[in-house]
C-alpha cells in the first residue's frame, strides 16, 4: 500500500521550522515597519508574517491542487499562509492519516461517496490488523469496504445476505441469551414474566436442537411449550430437577406467552430481510474476535432498529468480558442508536459516515453534545465533499480559527526642485480566519479531502 512514513519528517521539518520561526504580533511588526530603513528589512518583516500566519493556521496541500480554487485566496503572494506539501510519496493523504504511530487512531470520515471513505478507512484498518488487533466492522452494505478488508486482514468473516448467517447466540451461556433478548425488550412491555417465559423457552430449544438463533425461536410453536417440557421429562433428555426448574420458568411468565411471541417474530424478520433464510453457513462472531480478524457485520439500512441494538449489546457484552477489538461504523445514524457511545468508549474506534453532522442529528442526545462526546477523543478528521451548508460551518467552526496578520505598506517620495517630501503609510492588524473556510469544504470532489489533525491540515487526494 505504500504507506511510508518519509513524507512525515518533511512535513515535521516543514512544521518545526514554522513553529519555531520570529512568531511576530501587529505591534511588533508596525513597530518594525516604523523603523524599517532598507527595502530588505521590509522583504524580513513580511517574510516574518507569512511564516507566523503558516504556523497559527498550518494548512498544506499537494501540488498540483488550485489552492486559489479551494482556500479562495487573495491573490497577494505576500498574504500566502498555506505551504505546497513537497512529498516524493505516491500516497500522501495516506500517509498524513496514517500518521506517526502504528496503533490505531481514533479518527471520523465525513462526506464523499462510499469508495472515497473506503480509501481514508484502510490506514485505520491496516493498522489494527498489523498490530493483531481483531476489528468489528458495522456497515450499511458497502461493498466497497468489503473489498478493502478481503485485502487488508489476515482473516475476515461477512455476515450479510450473501455470506454467513447472523449466529450472534453461538456458544452463548443461557443467562446471557435471556440477558440481551430482555434487554431488547425493554421498550416493548417486558416483565419479569417475560425473563421466566424466555428463559424457559431457551432451555427447551437447546434440549431439542443443541443451539439457539432467532429463527428457530421464532418459529418454535409456543402454545405446545408446555408439552415440550413434559415431553423432555418422558424421553429423559432432562432429569426430574430440570423438569421442575424449567416448569417454574413456565409457570412463571406463561401469562407473557404473547408478548414474547410477537417480539420475537417482529425480530426475525428484520433478520430475514437483512440476512436472509437461515443458511449451512453460520456467523463466528466470538472465533473472529478471538483470531484476531475482522468481522463484517451488514447491520441493513431500513427496518434495523432490533437488530442493530442486539449487536451492539452483545459487542458490549463481550467487551465487558475481556475480548478487545477495534469498531467501524460506517454509515450507521449514531443518534438513533444511543448505546453505540457505550460500544465505543475505552476503545479504537473509526466512524464513518456520508454526513457525520447529519447523522447526529434529530436522535435521542442532543446533536451538540453527541458531537463534543464523540470528537473529544478523536485523533484524526478527514473530510470530503459536502453539498450541506450547516454540516460545512460546523466543520469549519471545529477546525478553529487564527490570527491572521495583515499588513498594508506604502511609500509615498516627492522629490520635486523646490520641495522634497517622503512620507509611509502603515496599516497592520490581526482578524479571525478560518482555517479552513467552510467553502473550501464544497470545492472538494472525487477522492480530494482535507485531512485535519495535530499536525495541521492537509488537503489531498486520497
Amino acid at each position: 500500500m505504500g504507506l511510508m512514513r518519509g513524507m512525515f519528517g518533511i512535513m515535521g521539518a516543514v512544521t518545526k521550522a514554522a513553529y519555531t520561526s520570529s512568531l511576530c504580533t501587529s505591534n511588533y511588526i508596525y513597530t518594525a515597519l516604523q523603523n524599517a530603513k532598507t527595502k530588505k528589512e521590509i522583504q524580513n518583516i513580511y517574510k516574518n508574517a507569512s511564516e507566523t500566519n503558516f504556523a497559527n493556521r498550518c494548512v498544506m496541500v499537494v501540488p498540483g491542487i488550485s489552492k486559489q480554487q479551494l482556500l479562495l485566496e487573495n491573490n497577494n503572494s505576500q498574504e500566502n499562509d498555506v505551504y505546497d506539501l513537497q512529498s516524493s510519496s505516491t500516497t500522501p493523504a495516506q500517509d498524513y492519516i496514517w500518521g506517526n504511530g502504528d496503533m490505531p487512531e481514533v479518527s471520523i470520515v465525513s462526506g464523499g461517496d462510499n469508495n472515497a471513505r473506503v480509501m481514508a478507512l484502510i490506514p485505520f484498518i491496516h493498522k489494527a490488523q498489523q498490530e493483531s488487533i481483531a476489528v468489528v466492522v458495522l456497515h450499511t452494505g458497502n461493498n466497497d469496504l468489503e473489498s478493502v478488508i478481503q485485502t487488508h486482514s489476515v482473516d475476515c468473516e461477512f455476515i450479510s445476505k450473501n455470506d454467513s448467517y447472523l449466529d450472534v447466540f453461538r456458544g452463548m451461556p443461557v443467562d446471557d441469551i435471556v440477558s440481551l433478548l430482555y434487554e431488547l425488550m425493554q421498550e416493548h412491555g417486558a416483565t419479569s414474566a417475560t425473563e421466566s417465559f424466555l428463559r424457559a423457552l431457551i432451555e427447551v430449544i437447546l434440549c431439542k436442537n443443541g443451539n439457539v438463533t432467532i429463527n428457530n425461536m421464532a418459529k418454535f410453536p409456543f402454545v405446545n411449550l408446555k408439552n415440550e417440557i413434559d415431553s423432555l421429562l418422558s424421553s429423559g433428555e432432562i432429569t426430574d430437577d430440570e423438569y421442575t426448574t424449567i416448569n417454574r420458568y413456565y409457570m412463571a411468565g406463561s401469562t407473557d406467552l404473547d408478548l414474547v411471541r410477537i417480539f420475537l417474530n417482529k425480530l426475525n424478520r428484520q433478520a430475514e430481510t437483512i440476512y436472509g433464510y437461515p443458511s449451512g453457513t453460520n456467523s463466528n462472531i466470538k472465533k473472529m474476535i478471538n483470531c484476531k480478524a475482522v468481522e463484517a457485520i451488514n447491520i441493513g439500512q431500513v427496518n434495523n432498529d432490533l437488530i442493530v441494538k442486539l449487536i451492539v449489546d452483545y459487542l458490549t457484552l463481550l467487551r465487558s468480558q475481556g475480548k478487545e477489538f477495534a469498531v467501524v461504523i460506517d454509515g450507521l445514524q449514531i443518534s438513533k442508536h444511543p448505546q453505540i457511545m457505550d460500544l465505543l468508549r475505552g476503545g479504537f474506534y473509526c466512524i464513518s459516515n456520508q454526513d457525520f453532522i447529519a447523522s447526529i442529528k434529530g436522535g435521542q442526545t442532543k446533536s451538540d453534545e453527541l458531537f463534543s462526546d464523540i470528537l473529544g477523543s478523536v485523533t484524526t478528521v478527514v473530510l470530503l465533499k459536502h453539498s450541506s451548508g450547516d454540516s460545512r460551518k460546523k466543520w469549519s467552526e471545529f477546525m478553529g480559527t487564527y490570527k491572521k496578520i495583515r499588513i498594508r505598506y506604502n511609500i509615498s517620495q516627492n522629490n520635486s526642485f523646490i520641495n522634497s517630501n517622503n512620507s509611509r503609510g502603515i496599516s497592520v492588524d490581526e482578524t479571525d480566519e478560518p482555517r479552513i473556510r467552510p467553502e473550501t469544504l464544497e470545492k472538494l470532489c472525487g477522492t480530494m479531502a482535507c485531512i485535519y489533525n495535530t499536525e495541521g491540515i492537509l488537503i489531498a487526494q486520497l
